[in-house]
């Protein structure tokens, strides 16, 4: 038998994942800190460091050049547990308070990252059974991150150990302002005994008998029906199983991660009072808005290239949209991006000003920090491509200047924009991660793509017409909204559904639709309308269902919508997928022209209390989209932060909106028309009024005089 020398756990937490997940799933919010802002209140700018990787002296030579760009804040640690504990139960912190101590005596902050995403090698060497199996049966293996099984006990216990350990070391030591739990969660699933049995157990805590389990799920249609819940498998990539049991699999994956974060939350607030984080990947089916439930602040880490800048906008609303204060940027690359099992490399941030503008979309939407990766350049092992601040060589990089300049712009701004914060927004549109999952699973519109359907079709007519929005969960409140828009959602909880019934009836304006609320939360239909109890309350039914996919085929015939005269817009061709509509009292906005639901309506309004619904029957197009936004935000007074040509990004500022920031997204310039009030330029001092043509990738940032 082993001598054990790690922390152990309580009995209550040892004797399964699943009543830890209980423990979780009962933890409250409140002990998340819900601070306005992490460290001071000022402007955060530094990269991610990795000094277990050099000799010592070279940090004095990096705090150097630190300094020189203005930097102040440094993220370390998350991937250098063979350096902490090199042996097991032999633990080395020294070589990190030095480090640390040298950051802090030169004004340089450091959020410290736990290292459980890399268990070192005599970790593998004597305990294989933390690796991660597939669903083929094959064992991840030493020399990856990310390959350990969150549900393995003797992976929980080693990574509660180093945790405390550091958090022993590092909870009240100056010049730490946070801290990051691991690195890039996913819910890569294992497929060992002891996750089966945690499966298993998941789903009798949720179904309570088998008996319900086979009802909601009509396990009867191919003879899917169970006698046991430990018949129930786990399903793999390579056979067709049914929906429920695979959106419920993603379900029970991603709460092993939560409960596995939850563990190390627990032991840093025992010696900690700093806030936490996770370092969050965007457009990924993982369900962000419950794994930082429990979380202080909200980082995401975004790699999208100029191209697609507007894309970028908006992740940085999704992460205000979590209302933890200010967010962070932890990862964005200062010149290209690299990596990956081939070694690939692409750029980012290529034109002239361009990286100033995507940086500082981060900061006018509402973030504090931004943190690029990485600050040198890897000498050996993964990711060598990637682009860096300082090369391998010690040369610093091409764009060192502009990384100069801008840290000296984000000093300067400091002040204003952390006094200032983004203005609340009056019309919101949702984004649900369980949604995502779903339509993974089953696209009906072929071609569908979540993350990228929402927001070109969607979220990109906000955009356009400078309608100041939030983007905010299912289970966000709103009370402080007047419009919102829920596309492509078509699980809608009810526990949601109640909300936007009272909210509507007080005067709310929702529109809904295409896609939304025609899956019930276990991914199965409805059978008394097709979209549940939405169609009572909202008096708009669904008559018919047709899908049209993402793409029209040559071969067929364009779907075509017709609008109401008094709207003034164009016919245009639907997408998406085809509901034809009906309602006794409501409003026909559109109908079909051609089709099987030729002269059908397509869109339909409708006053419900002191509001009103309006449902999407389609996807009228970008064009449409925009125009109805625009209309029901001028029906409760929301004007346009700007006019002119679309492809700024224009974030209001301030309580009563005293600052305005601007940042043009494009290669190219574009002519703006600022609101009627005088503004002054915050850096050049000089007065804006009217229209103002903004160079390519230029930045603005303007104040009431």
């Amino acid at each position: 038998m082993n001598n054990m020398t790690y922390l152990p756990l309580p009995l209550i937490l040892r004797k399964t994942l699943g009543v830890l997940l209980l423990l979780v799933l009962a933890y409250t919010t409140a002990l998340a800190q819900q601070a306005d802002h992490i460290g001071e209140k000022k402007l955060y700018y530094g990269a991610a460091y990795y000094p277990e990787t050099w000799p010592e002296e070279a940090v004095d030579q990096d705090i150097a050049r630190m300094k020189e760009l203005n930097m102040n804040v440094m993220r370390m640690a998350e991937f250098s547990w063979s350096k902490m504990e090199p042996e097991e139960g032999q633990y080395d912190f020294a070589w990190l308070h030095r480090v640390v101590d040298k950051l802090h005596a030169n004004g340089i902050s450091v959020i410290l990252g736990t290292p459980t995403a890399t268990p070192p090698a005599w970790m593998w060497e004597k305990y294989p059974e933390i690796a991660r199996t597939d669903d083929e049966g094959l064992k991840t293996i030493h020399g990856a991150r990310r390959s350990a099984s969150f549900t393995n006990q003797v992976y929980q216990d080693k990574s509660v150990a180093i945790v405390d350990q550091m958090a022993q070391e590092f909870g009240q030591k100056p010049g730490v302002i946070g801290w990051q739990i691991d690195n890039e969660f996913h819910a890569s699933a294992d497929y060992s005994p002891e996750t089966e049995a945690l499966w298993h157990q998941w789903l009798q805590q949720k179904y309570t008998s088998i008996d319900s389990l086979n009802q909601q799920w009509a396990t009867d249609l191919w003879s899917q029906t169970y006698q046991r819940f430990d018949q129930i498998p786990m399903p793999l990539k390579r056979m067709w199983h049914h929906p429920s049991l695979q959106l419920e699999w993603k379900r029970f994956s991603g709460d092993m991660v939560i409960a596995y974060q939850q563990l190390q939350l627990d032991v840093i607030r025992k010696y900690s009072s700093q806030p936490i984080t996770h370092a969050a990947m965007p457009g990924q089916a993982f369900n962000y808005y419950e794994l930082f439930k429990n979380l202080d602040f909200v980082a995401v880490n975004n790699y999208h290239s100029f191209e697609v800048y507007d894309r970028v906008v908006s992740n940085y609303d999704r992460a205000r949209g979590i209302g933890k204060g200010m967010h962070w940027l932890f990862e964005t690359a200062p010149n290209n991006s690299g990596g990956g099992r081939q070694g690939r490399t692409f750029f980012l941030h290529q034109p002239e000003g361009s990286m100033k503008a995507a940086i500082m979309m981060n900061y006018a939407l509402g973030g504090q920090g931004t943190m690029f990766w990485l600050w040198r350049q890897h000498r050996a092992g993964h990711e060598m491509p990637h682009g860096s601040i300082i090369h391998a060589w010690g040369a610093p990089a091409a764009n060192f200047d502009d990384l100069k300049e801008l840290g000296s712009y984000l000093k300067a701004s400091s002040d204003f924009l952390t006094t200032h914060p983004v203005t609340p927004a009056k019309m919101a549109i949702m984004y649900s991660h369980d949604s995502d999952a779903g339509l993974r699973i089953e696209e009906y519109a072929n071609g569908l793509r979540y993350y990228l359907d929402w927001t070109n079709r969607f979220y990109f007519p906000f955009h356009d017409h400078y309608l100041h929005r939030d983007v905010i969960s299912p289970a966000s409140d709103l009370s402080n909204y007047e419009v919102l828009f829920i596309p492509i959602m078509p699980i809608l909880p009810q526990a949601t559904r109640d909300r936007l019934q009272d909210w509507v009836a007080q005067g709310g304006t929702l529109i809904v639709g295409p896609m939304t609320g025609y899956r019930s939360e276990l991914w199965t239909s409805f059978t008394d309308y097709a979209m549940g109890d939405l169609a009572k309350w909202s008096g708009i039914d669904v008559t018919s269902r047709i899908p049209v996919g993402t793409q029209r085929r040559a071969a067929e015939v364009p779907l075509m919508l017709n609008y109401h005269d008094d709207l003034g817009w164009k016919p245009t061709e639907a997408g998406l997928w085809s509901e034809a509509l009906t309602s006794t009292q409501g409003t026909v906005l559109a109908h079909y022209q051609s089709g099987m639901h030729d002269g059908q309506p397509a869109i339909v309004e409708n006053t419900v209390g002191k509001g009103k619904v309006v449902l999407l029957g389609t996807d009228p197009g970008r064009e449409v989209m925009g125009n109805m936004l625009l209309h029901y935000a001028e029906a409760k007074g929301i004007a346009p932060t700007l006019g002119g040509e679309p492809g700024v990004l224009a974030v209001p500022r301030g309580a009563n909106n005293e600052g305005l920031i601007l940042v043009n997204l494009n290669n190219a310039p574009k002519k703006i028309t600022l609101p009627s009030k005088p503004w002054q330029d915050f850096h050049a001092k000089e007065p804006r009024t009217g229209e103002v043509t903004l160079q390519p990738y230029e930045v603005q940032i303007l104040q009431k005089p």
